[in-house]
């Protein structure tokens, strides 16, 4: 059974591990397990399998919160992301190799 959606409109930073740089992005929707993020510029290469340390920016409580990522599904500016607990990301980078 799917995890429920909600829909969001809060701004992410988005580090991909292994590479330099961060991606602007907006949570389109957000679940337990995961959520859909979208960004305005084509040109960014996030890829299927991509680990990711996502900043959430809450700007209604300024605040800001962590979370890690793997990128299920990309289509065009969108991706699809399964949160990972922080302990398992090193486990799967090694599994990448």
């Amino acid at each position: 059974m799917a995890a429920t959606r909600y829909e969001t409109k809060e701004k992410t930073s988005i580090e991909i591990y292994g590479r330099s740089g961060n991606i602007i992005a907006h949570l389109k929707n957000l679940s337990t397990t995961g959520a859909c993020l979208e960004w305005a510029h084509e040109e960014v290469a996030l890829q299927k399998g991509d680990l990711v340390r996502m900043t959430v920016i809450l700007k209604a409580v300024n605040r800001r919160h962590n979370m890690n990522a793997e990128v299920v599904w990309c289509e065009g500016n969108r991706s699809g992301v399964n949160f990972i607990k922080s302990e398992d990301v090193l486990e799967k980078m090694v599994e990448k190799g």
